[in-house]
């Protein structure tokens, strides 16, 4: 099910192993943003704990557009307000409280792991100092490697939850289906948000997309992330994940 809001409105976890229990992690130096940060883990608690999944553990994946377009928001601190908000996702589902984190234009780069420590100023530190070039936007190369990564060079019993943001339509169509049913028969799930006003009728196709092992992706069109809400966000991310973990455990798909 797709959603439409508007302005108005690691650590290496081999397979046979358990995971381990959440550690207590340290907050940023910033007491502001740590009270930012706590309250908005609140409201995915609550709402993790409303969705019965409360306590379920996941290693958490952003993997961000860095095509062209998406330019001005990595630096006018649009992208850095974005991952303060994303990363409490890490901090109540990760194991670690750390937040893997990928850039994808034409291609994709692995980025230094979001810890409190780094989350501060992490865009122009980590993303803007190494002055990489905007390019198209494909989406198959960074889906591949999540597959790779989490589905089988690295696999784990806990699920692994992708939160996938993108400003445009992508040049790939194909291989990105190709990819999102091989990726239905593991433990990883996809929320693919579109942003900026665009339609994304593609992403709205995968959403509903035939041929799937099981369903394991949901998409929503948010056209002015400064508009919605921590409380409406976080709904949204975690809209269908409960649905999804039903599915793999009827279907023989570890999800811890």
């Amino acid at each position: 099910m797709a959603f439409l809001i508007t302005k108005d409105f690691l650590k290496k976890k081999p397979d046979n192993t358990q995971p381990e229990p959440k550690k207590t992690v340290s907050l940023t130096k910033n007491p502001e943003l740590n009270k930012k940060l706590t309250l908005r883990k609140d409201i995915i608690e609550q709402k993790a704990e409303k969705a019965s999944i409360g306590g379920t553990m996941a290693r958490v994946v952003f993997a961000l557009d860095h095509s062209g377009s998406m330019r001005k928001m990595y630096n006018d601190g649009t992208v850095q307000t974005l991952l303060e908000r994303i990363f409490p996702m890490a901090m109540y589902f990760d194991d670690n409280s750390e937040l893997d984190f990928y850039w994808f234009d034409s291609v994709y780069k692995e980025l230094e792991s979001v810890t409190p420590d780094m989350l501060e100023g992490y865009v122009s530190k980590v993303i803007l100092s190494q002055k990489d070039h905007f390019g198209g936007t494909c989406y198959a190369p960074i889906m591949t490697e999540i597959l790779n990564r989490y589905g089988k060079r690295d696999p784990a019993k806990i699920p692994t939850f992708v939160i996938f943001i993108t400003d445009g339509a992508n040049s790939d169509k194909r291989a990105a289906k190709d990819v999102l049913t091989e990726a239905s028969r593991y433990n990883i799930f996809w929320k693919f948000i579109g942003i900026g006003g665009e339609h994304f009728e593609f992403l709205e196709r995968l959403d509903t997309l035939t041929g799937r092992f099981i369903d394991n992706a949901n998409f929503a069109n948010v056209s002015d992330l400064s508009a919605i809400s921590d409380d409406d966000l976080y709904t949204l991310l975690l809209e269908e994940f409960s649905d999804w973990l039903d599915l793999c455990k009827k279907n023989g798909i570890s999800v811890g």
